[in-house]
């Protein structure tokens, strides 16, 4: 998939688990395991504005690429990376989440299917929603179209009607897209849920979504490390 780069941010400075990048999980920090499972399925590149994380995936023989430590988000390190990309330039843009250490290859490769759609310019996943999910202030869920248009974001599943879809975090944009996205100001709907895809959706970008079985396992706590680092060490 030439035409298609995975970017994978990873920001050292975290409130709750500072340098989870470099966190061991089953003898590898847990940059490793993102980008082993991702550069099996698509090119990828790691983005950064650490040296030690830079250091750790140059050991492991990963590719990276340094961005500004003023980058706000994923999305802007992805556009830096696709800014100063050297080479064939690719039409599609992942951005993969740099604490996601169990991310799937067909999740992947069905955000890929959906953004060689004709009509799709951004791209994300969703999932069912559990019941346990209705219950985290952190989630979000998505009201969504048969065609898989985004019509609404929000923490509360009650913006959902009949099918209550829990956000994925994982995007794919058309690398046209990506330098308007990043060039874009805060919206009210962006500050009130804290929501950056309501920041496109709000100033007329459509957003289209893909459907996968489950949500990816973010690394986000001690807790969460302690959880991924189990289910590693059983050989999931």
């Amino acid at each position: 998939m030439t035409e298609v780069l995975a970017v994978i941010p990873a920001r050292y400075a975290s409130t709750r688990l500072p340098g989870k990048p470099l966190a061991d999980i089953a003898g590898k920090p847990m940059i490793q395991h993102v980008w082993e499972r991702v550069s099996a399925v698509l090119p990828a590149v790691v983005a950064t504005d650490d040296a030690r994380i830079a250091d750790a995936v140059f050991s492991f023989g990963g590719r990276v690429r340094m961005t500004s430590p003023d980058c706000p988000n994923g999305t802007a390190r992805a556009a830096e990376v696709l800014a100063h990309w050297e080479g064939p330039r690719p039409e599609i843009v992942l951005n993969v989440q740099g604490d996601e250490p169990l991310v799937q290859a067909h999740d992947l490769e069905t955000l890929v299917r959906l953004m060689r759609r004709p009509e799709v310019r951004i791209g994300t996943l969703v999932t069912p929603a559990r019941a346990a999910d209705r219950m985290s202030p952190n989630n979000c869920f998505v009201l969504r179209l048969p065609d898989g248009l985004c019509t609404s974001f929000s923490r509360s599943p009650e913006c959902c009607s009949i099918q209550a879809w829990r956000h994925v975090g994982m995007y794919g944009f058309r690398a046209d897209v990506l330098p308007q996205l990043v060039a874009l100001q805060p919206t009210p709907g962006e500050v009130r849920e804290r929501l950056e895809q309501l920041r496109w959706h709000e100033s007329g970008f459509p957003i289209y979504s893909a459907e996968v079985a489950a949500a990816g396992i973010g690394v986000d706590s001690p807790e969460d490390l302690e959880y991924v680092r189990g289910l590693l060490a059983a050989g999931n």
